[in-house]
């Protein structure tokens, strides 16, 4: 099973970044991380020519050149976002407009049937329906791309450590496991 892991946070070693981290030992020799942050990706600028064309993004980027391959090639697709003001980090933002292009003209998904997104929102507040708008959005924004979803609201993940996260690592593994 191949696993695409992308961690979407602007931090380089917070707690989406130590999740990515386990996640990847975890599952060795058969996943590929991506770290949003160290790539150059530009924003959807609504050109149409993806529609136009029936083709993938024309922006000249490491999400047409990088991210797209590997999400179309993947059996699960993990995406770790940090909360950020009860939604997705702007990374998180820039990649899932950049889907746009991943339906046919005809509205069709471009993923292949059976395919699976896992997505994890970490957050500092510990009361889990801090992250319910960004989780319920994904849910509904991944399954109109035929994507099987599963999304999980990490609490106590406060800025300055990891250790809520380490707290629900088990947990954590145990989900993407079962999924």
């Amino acid at each position: 099973m191949k696993i695409l892991i992308i961690n979407s946070s602007p931090r380089k070693n917070g707690n989406s970044s130590f999740i990515s981290d386990a996640l990847a030992e975890k599952y060795s020799g058969e996943c590929e991380v991506i770290n949003l942050s160290q790539l150059d990706i530009k924003p959807c600028t609504a050109c149409r020519s993806c529609k136009v064309n029936n083709s993938l993004c024309v922006i000249k980027d490491d999400i047409s050149s990088i991210v797209y391959p590997k999400l179309l090639s993947a059996d699960k697709i993990i995406l770790i976002s940090p909360n950020i003001m009860g939604f997705i980090s702007s990374l998180a933002k820039i990649l899932t407009d950049r889907f746009y292009c991943l339906k046919t003209t005809d509205r069709k998904t471009k993923f292949e049937e059976n395919k699976k997104m896992f997505f994890i929102l970490t957050q500092g507040a510990a009361d889990r329906s801090h992250g319910e708008m960004a989780s319920s959005w994904a849910k509904r924004f991944f399954e109109q791309y035929g994507l099987k979803t599963f999304t999980m609201v990490i609490p106590n993940c406060s800025y300055d450590n990891t250790d809520g996260v380490k707290i629900k690592l088990d947990e954590i593994k145990m989900n993407v496991s079962m999924f």
